[in-house]
């Protein structure tokens, strides 16, 4: 079965996005969300795993990253509200999410987009991807 999903269009001031990397240093990643923001606002994120997470099994044997995998959305939503509350600051939240957490889990910097949208593209060779 083949699920549509309509497109909608996401503008963000600056964005980074999160992957999760089973060994360190692997070139190899799985996407797992973009984080971004526009001025002014809450943090935004677009999934790119199931809304129920993903089976750890065969990517890590670590408890603490399968319990990232099995639910993304509350890791991510509370530690980034947690940064966000440190910082008083949406966009230095989400730097210091990027800066405290590049071990198994790989950020890209946090890119602004100013007034060149696709100065900087997104790449990501997929986990088992032909």
């Amino acid at each position: 079965m083949t699920e549509t999903i309509d497109p909608t269009e996401i503008a963000f001031d600056a964005y980074t996005m999160c992957s999760f990397r089973p060994t360190l240093g692997s070139p190899h990643a799985i996407p797992l969300a973009v984080i971004g923001y526009r001025r002014n606002s809450e943090p935004s994120f677009v999934w790119l795993v199931p809304a129920h997470g993903l089976n750890p099994e065969g990517l890590t044997d670590d408890p603490y990253y399968a319990r990232v995998l099995r639910d993304p959305r509350s890791y991510f939503r509370k530690k980034l509200a947690k940064y966000v509350s440190e910082t008083g600051c949406v966009k230095r939240g989400i730097e210091m999410l990027v800066d405290c957490h590049q071990n198994h889990l790989a950020f890209t910097p946090l890119t602004e987009l100013g007034e060149m949208p696709l100065r900087h593209p997104m790449e990501v060779e997929l986990v088992g991807a032909f």
